[in-house]
Order: structure tokens, then C-alpha cells, then sequence
């Protein structure tokens, strides 16, 4: 165990520090699913492992609330790989250390979304000591790579009228989110034999912030896919073996890489993307660490032909991209979509787009905007996951304990929306009577290596769930 685990409350950060000892990015959370599931069957617990990977952990009222009506816990297992240097997110574990009043890695993502609500979820319903009424707590796979455990988990397993979704932060109660399409876009490259003269060199874009795709999109943090194609777009003499960059659908592209052939000198070259990286910088202050590093490479032995370059180019550059629309009753965007990532085969090259907004239809809209670009330069698309969007409601009952509770705690408790996919979605389709609150404690940065997480906050979101259990049993 790391030196997190001492701090307070003990039970939760035990179950962060085991959380980050175990590999569970997307889709492969199957080993960090058994642990937790041994933790609970050695709390007496009634533990459930669905067909898709899912854990459903049961709890029977604690004597005295034999009468009140169960409460779901929900956070998701995985989390999004994202580095800032060579990282086997598959067989390493993640290594948080204390920094002052939070928690942080060294050039990873933590995984405290969701891992914090995993841990929140799992001391409490193991908690022999805390009375309450009955718990139900599903922790699903797969939330930042397309929802499946969400969209495929049984109805039955969503009895209950109100549901605490233990993947908000500390600002309030999230009681609305964007719902969300995913797409990929295939491009069939046309190569030519390399040129005989010039210097073989990798060019790596990198030092943008990055971001969530959905709750960043507006902060214009920068796009390194946009850049670097805008700045090739620009010199035709470099000659493009391959291009890749991006990390995950749902995070704004930090860094890219191209393998390129070109007979610039090296210092013409240098002051090219010198004076490039200041004409970002005007425009987007976040890229203020944005920069160009160039790496002699072994010789490709082709490069995409003339043609082909700039339909690839142009595809990206022009690209709509960003925050589309605003809603105006929350003050957030309403429609967006992120260029997120590219990835050079041998065969192939693959695009991915995430589209969001607060409006399925809208969503939908947008995807389809995107479809008729990449037509355009003659793209093939494949429409990927979909998830829907939560339509907010200001007058349940469940939303009005929350804010009675978190006033005695002198805890943030104003009602938002969010320009980010929840499950929240796909659970009230399965059980349209379900009231659910999103919640959490301050958590900074997702889906960068930035990621960080505040250690009083944490202590405050425990005291506040167990005394909102109690409020509702």
C-alpha cells in the first residue's frame, strides 16, 4: 500500500490506494472487478458479476431500517489512459503521491474518475459500523470507452427510486448531462516511394494541456491534431510518411507525432515551427507550453502521394471542431464536437470524433455534419457508441434532501448541468421513476496527466454521503 492509505477517512483511501495497484483502463477492468468483489464477499455481502463484466454489490438494512426503500450507489471502474511519456496503462499500476492538500501521479492520469466514487461506494456499503437502509452499489466497466456495462446491465438491477451517481465533483448536484456519439472515420492512404534526398525526422508536437472533451471544449485549450495538420497543410515540401496523435475519444489531443522526409535545413525547419507555435500561442494562451521537437528516424520507404496529403489535411484542418451551441438555462455548451484522435496503418488510417450535446437530436445533427465532412475528402464513416443525454429536473425529492443535507455541511448544493456523458443516461431509460443526483468530491483535470484529486474534500464528500443515507432511510 502507497502513503494515501492513512489518510482520513481510512476506509476510502484504502480502497483509492487499492484502486491505483491494479491496471483498469477501459475494458480491461476485469482483475481490479474480482478484487472488489472479494472485499465485499469478505464484508458478508451479496455480490452479483453480470455477463459484460458489471459488479452489483448488495447490502441488507441495517437492523431498525428494515422498512426503508433501497438506495443505488453507481460509479464506473475504469479509467482513461492518458501519459505524458511511455506508460503500460495494461500491467502498471498507477503510483499517486501526496502533494500538500492533493493527490497526484507522476505524468499519468490518477483514475480518480471514477476510482474515488468505486472507493466512496465500497467503504461504505463495507462498513459493518454504518447503519443505514438497504444499499444496492453498481460499479460498471467501460463508461469512458462507449458505456457498455451502463446501456447493457439489467433493469432489474436498477429497483429503487433514487440513485446517487458517485461520478460528480464538489461544486454542487449534477442533475443533468449531455448524451454522446462516437465515430471513426477511415481513410484509405495512397503511398508513393520516398524521396531519395532530404532528412528522415519524427516531428512531435506536444506541452498542450489537454482536457475532457466535454467539460473543457470551450475553455480553447488547443487541438494538436488541428495544429499540426494546419501547420503542415502550410509546408507541401515535407513529405508525410505517418501521423498519429490523440489518446482517447473523450480527451482533447494534447500531443501528435509525424514521420516526414524533408529537405529543409534543420534550423529553416526549426524556425518554421518556431514561428508557428507563437501564431498559436496569440490565439489560444493555454498553449503557452505548446512546442516542436525534431528526432532524426530510420528512412521511410514511402510517403502518401501529393493528392492523398492534402485530402488528409484538409480533412483535419477543416474539420468542425469545438463547442457548437449554448444552453443558456445552465450556462454551459450545449452542442460540441472533439477531433480526438488519428491513428497511421499500414492499410489504413483511422479517425476518431466525439460528438455531445445536452439534445439527442442535436447530437445526432452534428454527427451527421461530421459523416458529410469526411465524405467529402472521401472518408468512409462508422458510427460507434451512442449514449443518451439526462434531461434535468429541478423538482424531485431526492435533489431536495441532497440540498438540505449539504447546507448542515456548509457544502455546495447549487443544481448543474454538464457538457459530459453519465450514466445517468442510460439508467433512467431503464427505469424512468429513477431520481438520480451526480456527486462527488474536488477532483481536477480529468483525462490528463494532470489529473488530480483534494484529500479535506474527500473527508467531507464521506461525512456527507453517510449523513444523506441516513436522511433517506
Amino acid at each position: 500500500m502507497s502513503e494515501i492509505s492513512a489518510l482520513s477517512p481510512q476506509k476510502v483511501w484504502y480502497f483509492f490506494d487499492l484502486i491505483c495497484s491494479i491496471p483498469h483502463i477501459s475494458k480491461h477492468e476485469t482483475a481490479l472487478a474480482d478484487r472488489l468483489a472479494q472485499e465485499a464477499e469478505k464484508a458478508g455481502l451479496n455480490v452479483i458479476k453480470d455477463e459484460i463484466g458489471n459488479l452489483i454489490i448488495k447490502r441488507p438494512a441495517s437492523p431498525g431500517f428494515e422498512n426503508s426503500q433501497t438506495i443505488l450507489l453507481q460509479a464506473h471502474m475504469d479509467m482513461v489512459a492518458a501519459s505524458d511519456h511511455e506508460f503500460d496503462f495494461l500491467t502498471t499500476a498507477i503510483e499517486p503521491y501526496i502533494d500538500g492538500d492533493w493527490i497526484r501521479t507522476r505524468g499519468t492520469t490518477l483514475g480518480a474518475d471514477d476510482g474515488i466514487g468505486v472507493a466512496h461506494a465500497m467503504a461504505v456499503v463495507t462498513d459493518k459500523d454504518f447503519s443505514c437502509g438497504p444499499l444496492t452499489v453498481i460499479l460498471t466497466v467501460d463508461e469512458e470507452a462507449g458505456m457498455s456495462g451502463a446501456r447493457n446491465l439489467d433493469a432489474a438491477h436498477l429497483q429503487g427510486k433514487y440513485m446517487l451517481n458517485l461520478d460528480g465533483s464538489d461544486r454542487g448536484f449534477c442533475i443533468g448531462c449531455a448524451g454522446g456519439l462516437r465515430q471513426e472515420f477511415t481513410f484509405i492512404p495512397e503511398y508513393v516511394p520516398a524521396p531519395a534526398d532530404g532528412d528522415a525526422l519524427k516531428i512531435t508536437l506536444s506541452g498542450l494541456p489537454g482536457g475532457h472533451s466535454g467539460l473543457c471544449i470551450n475553455d480553447n485549450r488547443g487541438n494538436a491534431l488541428k495544429f499540426i495538420a494546419e501547420f503542415f497543410d502550410q509546408q507541401p515540401e515535407i513529405k508525410i510518411a505517418s501521423l498519429n496523435g490523440g489518446t482517447a475519444d473523450n480527451a482533447i489531443p494534447y500531443q501528435a507525432e509525424a514521420e516526414v522526409i524533408t529537405t529543409l535545413k534543420t534550423t529553416d525547419l526549426g524556425n518554421l515551427l518556431a514561428a508557428y507555435t507563437m501564431l498559436v500561442r496569440k490565439d489560444c494562451p493555454k498553449a503557452e507550453n505548446m512546442s516542436f521537437t525534431l528526432t532524426p528516424i530510420a528512412r521511410p520507404a514511402t510517403v502518401w502521394s501529393e493528392k492523398f496529403r492534402t485530402e488528409l489535411l484538409s480533412a483535419l484542418a477543416l474539420a468542425p471542431n469545438g463547442a457548437m451551441e449554448e444552453n443558456e438555462d445552465f450556462g454551459i455548451v450545449k452542442t460540441s464536437s472533439n477531433l480526438a484522435m488519428i491513428r497511421t496503418g499500414a492499410d489504413e488510417i483511422l479517425v476518431r470524433t466525439s460528438q455531445r450535446s445536452l439534445d439527442d437530436q442535436c447530437r445526432d445533427d452534428v454527427a451527421a455534419m461530421l459523416q458529410n465532412h469526411f465524405a467529402l475528402f472521401n472518408a468512409t464513416a462508422a458510427p460507434g457508441d451512442v449514449y443518451p443525454a439526462t434531461t434535468p429536473k429541478l423538482d424531485g425529492e431526492l435533489l431536495k434532501r441532497a440540498v438540505e443535507c449539504a447546507k448542515k455541511f456548509n457544502k455546495s448544493c447549487k443544481p448543474y448541468a454538464i457538457h459530459a456523458g453519465l450514466e445517468t443516461g442510460w439508467f433512467s431509460v431503464k427505469n424512468p421513476d429513477l431520481e438520480v443526483i451526480s456527486c462527488g468530491p474536488d477532483h481536477l483535470d480529468y483525462h490528463t496527466p494532470y489529473e488530480s484529486l483534494n484529500i479535506p474534500s474527500v473527508e467531507k464528500f464521506d461525512i456527507f454521503l453517510r449523513q444523506l443515507l441516513c436522511s433517506l432511510a
